[in-house]
């Protein structure tokens, strides 16, 4: 069985023993080399002693256990492991006596394999245990949700709480104790996320449980069909929840699972970073394949957004974009087959592709901005709505019809909300964490409006019953809830200068055509209508606004930036006030000049927050440099002294088997992980960045590791330098982790700083797995064993592909997290500085 160490307690053990029986790996090495001098008896014993001391620890559980399966799995372990002590102490005494023993060299390579697997099954079984019973408990309140269908008396109710009350409280319990303990951050956040949302259903499934009770009692009432709908929709979702906290209970991966999702949903931030890329490539005239490729994408990106776009002028803008931009690449391609893709003509078409599709990005940008505006400016309006037509009084002839109408609304506005986040979530170019979490918030309020129209049925169905309208006021509740929460993760994405410059011409435009309206004494209800309409986007300012000044920790511009939002927010009622006089008296004049006087001061309050934000607003990429008119290309500086070749002799190696075209990946993933890393850190200079030299000096390693996995230096020598170079990596990832931690402790963006160390938690749990995983595969190096070497082989690829991915994404991050960094802070003279002078990328958001 492979070694696991999915929880912090099995990584705990395996640690140090890990160490231990690498140690015994390389005086195996020395031993076959016949370099053996030190006697391997005290090592032996420590070794000897840890294993006595877990095996007397799992024969106790064997003995008080009551799980079949424990006791029937523990023993052969057990067994294993202190055969392997056995071993270990033959080949102390064997090679002692005769260094260049033959079974003293077998029996230490099979004791330290022994030991090591040993262990490791040992703990699987326990934890195994413990999980069967975490399981045990959580069918045992899956099962009993059933009983919920059949309750019809308040009575049974009681009994029903008191029943399942004990047994929820216990599940709630292991499942809090179990998921800090998970190694894989991904299970832990799964397994949070649903034990909330099982606190979160509780009190719905007694409201519609009370519901469907009083329905029943009122004989000849309606609504029996929604009320028992609401009802079952709650035990279905707890259902759902308890099975998946279940089915993560059972994983034990420790690797970081990429996410899958539709289109333009593989990864919101490699989006964001391809635009960049290509912009790049194109500026410095590299027209190759790959880089046309990356382009059509952005181009179908584009497209895909102008499809989703809120008016017809953004949809067009972007389409024109998208096909100047394509029909620049057709000409592109075009000189290419006859052979001029390095002629003049062909870098300036490059240089306008640049600079058009940094056009496209900004458009782009812009789009996302005004569909967050047109979407989110009134989130609560239909829900409410609807609650006011349930709650409609039985005499109101047009009730029934009303009531449809409101429903057919609410289900409308849900879609487009949730429509609109995943929009934002594939194309706004946040992490693929927050873009993952905006995901899981649209399909959050998706799924709750499924029940929020029968709820709202069953009130107007039963008038009278109070049950019903408490229970829709929960779900209300709720719905609106997950809507705002989803809101502020919107507004935590889009670009909020874009979102303020489209808001300010919106109320710009309503306001003048409001006073036109009180000016010209024309319909009342077109005045209120539009003096609502610029309450609301004036709030929706202030709203985003906050996000701004709550991800700040810049005190003086948060300071500006609540002193203008306050001023518009004491702006906004007057407004509405004033036009509600010029309602009741239409000719008055001076009432007519109050109003128009209100309205331009919430214009310039909205201004006054833009400005605010203007002001601090890092700008997008910078303007590409005009391309200088030449026949053609001067000619090239000497080339500086090359970094490799100061670096020893290993590393040089390691740089040329880098810099080399790639092996297909199948046959040497390792080696293709350390490129990725290597290619994304090559782009920057090195001077003033202690991080990417850092971080080239990992990819060096793991490509030299790559090679000792494959057993190219022979396999004594792999062994020892396998383990060697795993400890060196792990030491590097410490020293990065340090790094990085100040640039986020420096960084004054709560996002991106955020987002930084999510990543950097990953890296201590995944560099001493490194450490564990490589010395396994030592020992499975040789041993005859080609199935347990074939697992650790899989293990440690999965673990060095998780860790290079992680780097990856470090450097991205940090280079974010760079841009707002405190002036007074050590790390603020670090400098991002892309080779080929083509500046470094300065936009947070995207």
């Amino acid at each position: 069985m492979p070694v696991k160490f999915h929880t912090k307690t099995l990584e705990s053990v395996i640690d140090p023993v890990a160490q231990q029986v690498g140690q015994l790996v390389l005086f195996h090495e020395q031993a076959e080399s016949g370099l053996l001098k030190e006697d391997l008896t005290p090592l032996v014993q420590g070794v000897g002693i840890a294993v006595t001391n877990l095996v007397q620890v799992a024969a106790s559980m064997v003995e008080t256990s009551n799980d079949e399966d424990f006791k029937a799995e523990l023993p052969p372990s057990m067994q294993e492991v202190q055969q392997a002590a056995v071993f270990l102490s033959d080949a102390a005494r064997l090679l002692k006596a005769d260094q260049g023993s033959p079974e003293g060299k077998r029996k230490l390579l099979d004791g330290a394999r022994g030991v090591i697997n040993g262990m490791s099954d040992l703990l699987m079984c326990a934890d195994r245990s413990e999980v069967r019973k975490m399981v045990k408990v959580c069918r045992s309140v899956q099962e009993y949700l059933d009983v919920a269908k059949v309750i019809d008396v308040e009575a049974d109710l009681a009994t029903f709480l008191q029943n399942l009350t004990p047994g929820m409280t216990s599940m709630m319990k292991v499942v809090e104790q179990r998921h800090p303990e998970l190694t894989n951050l991904a299970h832990a956040q799964m397994l949070k996320s649903e034990l909330g949302t099982v606190r979160e259903q509780i009190p719905i499934l007694i409201s519609s449980i009370r519901v469907c009770c009083l329905v029943i009692v009122k004989d000849g009432s309606s609504g029996m069909k929604d009320a028992a709908f609401g009802r079952d929709y709650v035990i279905q979702k707890l259902f759902i929840a308890i099975e998946e906290i279940i089915r993560v209970l059972q994983l034990t991966t420790t690797f970081e699972e990429e996410e899958v999702g539709g289109a333009g949903a593989a990864s919101a931030a490699s989006l964001a970073h391809m635009f960049h890329q290509a912009q790049d490539a194109l500026a410095s005239g590299d027209i190759s394949r790959s880089t046309l490729d990356a382009v059509r994408k952005c181009i179908s990106e584009g497209r895909r957004v102008a499809a989703l776009a809120a008016t017809d002028e953004t949809r067009a803008k972007l389409l024109a974009a998208a096909d100047e931009l394509d029909q620049i690449l057709k000409e592109l391609e075009e000189l290419q087959a006859k052979g001029l893709g390095d002629s003049r003509q062909a870098r300036a078409l490059a240089h306008a592709a640049a600079v058009k599709l940094q056009e496209l990005e900004q458009e782009i940008r812009k789009a996302l901005a005004e569909r967050v505006a047109t979407d989110f400016v009134n989130v609560g309006g239909p829900i409410k709505a609807l609650e006011d037509a349930a709650l409609a009084s039985p005499s109101d002839p047009n009730r029934q019809a009303n009531f449809a109408q409101k429903a057919k609304e609410f289900e409308a506005h849900t879609a487009r909300l949730a429509d609109t986040a995943e929009l934002v979530a594939s194309s706004g170019g946040c992490s693929d964490a927050v873009a993952a979490e905006l995901r899981k918030e649209a399909a959050k309020l998706r799924d709750i409006s499924t029940a929020v129209v029968p709820a709202a049925r069953v009130v107007l169905e039963n008038p009278g019953n109070q049950a019903a309208k408490d229970y829709l006021r929960t779900v209300k509740e709720k719905w609106l809830e997950a809507a705002e929460s989803m809101g502020r993760s919107v507004d935590g994405v889009i670009d909020s200068l874009e979102f303020m410059k489209v808001s300010e011409a919106r109320i710009q435009a309503d306001v003048k055509e409001a006073k036109r309206i009180a000016l010209a004494e024309e319909d009342s209800m077109k005045l209120i209508a539009k003096a609502s309409s610029v309450a609301r986007q004036a709030n929706r300012v202030i709203q985003v606004a906050k996000v701004e000044a709550d991800n700040s920790e810049n005190p003086e511009f948060v300071a500006k930036l609540s002193s203008a939002s306050e001023s518009l927010a004491k702006s906004i009622s007057p407004m509405v006030i004033e036009a509600k006089a010029v309602v009741t008296s239409p000719q008055n004049k001076d009432i007519q000049r109050k109003f128009c006087s209100s309205a331009d001061k919430v214009v310039e309050g909205v201004a006054a927050v833009r400005s605010v934000i203007e002001d601090n607003w890092v700008p997008p990429r910078p303007p590409l440099p005009e391309l200088e008119e030449e026949e053609e290309p001067p000619e090239l500086p000497p080339p500086p002294e090359d970094p490799a070749s100061l670096l020893p002799a290993e590393m040089q190696e390691a740089e040329e088997m880098l810099r080399a075209p790639l092996p297909p990946k199948d046959q040497n993933p390792i080696h293709h992980a350390a490129a990725s890393v290597f290619r994304e850190a090559d782009q920057w200079d090195e001077k003033g960045n202690d991080l990417i030299s850092l971080v080239k000096q990992m990819a060096r390693k793991m490509a030299m590791m790559s090679k000792y996995t494959r057993g190219e230096s022979g396999e004594v020598r792999s062994k020892a330098d396998l383990i060697r170079m795993a400890k060196e990596i792990a030491l590097n990832a410490q020293e990065l982790l340090k790094l990085a931690r100040q640039i986020a402790n420096a960084c004054m963006d709560k996002r991106a700083k955020t987002n930084l160390l999510q990543l950097l938690d990953r890296i201590p749990t995944i560099s001493t797995q490194l450490k564990i995983l490589a010395t396994v595969k030592a020992t499975s190096m040789g041993g005859g064993d080609a199935r347990a070497d074939a697992d650790a082989t899989d293990m440690l690829v999965g673990n060095a592909e998780n860790l290079m991915r992680t780097v990856k994404d470090v450097i991205r991050a940090s280079e974010a997290a760079c841009i707002r960094l405190r002036p007074d802070s050590p790390i603020a003279s670090i400098l991002w500085r892309k080779k080929g002078g083509q500046g470094r990328r300065i936009s947070v958001s995207y």
